[in-house]
């Protein structure tokens, strides 16, 4: 990986994380509409598991910035983001 850039990688692991977060989306509505509720696939596969990291504030008196974020990860995004640090790692 000596040719890539971090960005690049870091990029790549996000699109990937998407995807696979798309992919098991598109399965959850399929699975719904076939009747097929709270079965093995739906629980492993599809259904998220969320890290949230609570709001941070920070007061400068004259503007207050405020971070925090969630991850919803389930298994699909998992596979994207090991799919994407293959395909940048052996790619070129």
């Amino acid at each position: 990986m000596g040719k890539h850039s971090l960005g690049l990688l870091i990029l790549a692991i996000f699109i990937g994380m998407l995807a696979g977060s798309i992919v098991g989306q598109i399965m959850g509505a399929i699975i719904g509409s076939l009747g097929l509720h709270n079965n093995v696939v739906q629980t492993v596969f599809v259904n998220s598991y969320v890290y949230e990291f609570p709001p941070v504030s920070l007061n400068l008196i004259i503007m207050t910035f405020t971070f925090g974020f969630s991850l919803n990860l389930n298994i699909l995004s998992l596979l994207g983001i090991g799919t994407a640090w293959y395909y940048i790692k052996y790619s070129y």
